[in-house]
């Protein structure tokens, strides 16, 4: 994974957690992985797409977080200054339909153009999760990869669907 995300010039780190991380800035990406924690999961990577990412460098990075196996649930944080987070959005919306997304998505966005990337996102026909703010964010992650957890433990197969 360290290697396809290289090729699009994002960085990730691999972890041993369940929650995929897609954030913009290694500050904003240690508070997502330490907010997770103090709610009481656990990040499964530090995925970094920048401050400049266009729609394909998002695709790609949600094509590395939906193949991850140990990924429950993926959590997008982005700040959006240089960052639009429209662009943001769409790319999710092209990931969601180019590659299936098979894993719950929660995201919180605050920035640039971020009325226009929620009405994007509510528009898109795609199930996802919006937050208002990271503490909710990392809440609503927590609880959905404790579903999947729970699931697992009693052999149950839970799916999501976000069409």
């Amino acid at each position: 994974r360290e290697v396809a995300a290289a090729k699009y010039d994002l960085n990730y780190i691999g972890l041993d957690g369940s929650i995929g991380c897609m954030v913009n800035g290694a500050g904003l990406a240690m508070a997502t992985m330490d907010i997770i924690q103090l709610k009481g999961g656990s990040p499964a990577n530090f995925l970094d797409v920048g401050g400049g990412a266009n729609e394909e460098q998002v695709q790609k990075a949600f094509e590395i977080l939906n193949s991850d196996p140990q990924v429950t649930a993926i959590l997008v944080n982005i700040f959006g200054g240089i960052m639009r987070c429209d662009i943001i959005a769409q790319g999710i919306i092209n990931a969601a339909k180019v590659i299936g997304m098979e894993k719950p998505i929660i995201i919180r966005l605050q920035g640039t153009n971020v009325e226009a990337a929620k009405t994007l996102i509510t528009e898109s026909g795609i199930k996802m999760i919006l937050a208002d703010d990271l503490e909710q964010a990392a809440e609503k992650a927590v609880s959905v990869a404790d579903i999947v957890k729970t699931a697992e433990q009693l052999d149950i197969k839970v799916k999501f669907e976000t069409m």
